[in-house]
């Protein structure tokens, strides 16, 4: 079974564990659940990324729940 990165709880080393996520992305993805919270879907993460589409292999392993809570960079954590 392979494991899945929670998206909105992971760490930027975490991150880098989804498959074809470069470390420009990451800057991306924290500085946005910084200041904006949680990323909502799959959805969200291609517009995000300005990848259209952003691959299966990437879509399997990210994990968006909860999307209630982000990591402790958001505001208010």
């Amino acid at each position: 079974m392979t494991t899945r990165v929670r998206v909105n709880l992971a760490n930027a080393q975490e991150l880098l564990e989804l498959p074809g996520i470069t470390p420009t992305e990451v800057d991306i993805i924290v500085k946005f659940r910084a200041e904006h919270g949680p990323i909502s879907d799959a959805d969200q993460l291609e517009r995000l990324l300005n990848r259209h589409p952003i691959p299966d292999m990437l879509k399997e392993r990210a994990d968006f729940v909860p999307s209630d809570s982000t990591a402790p960079e958001a505001p208010g954590a």
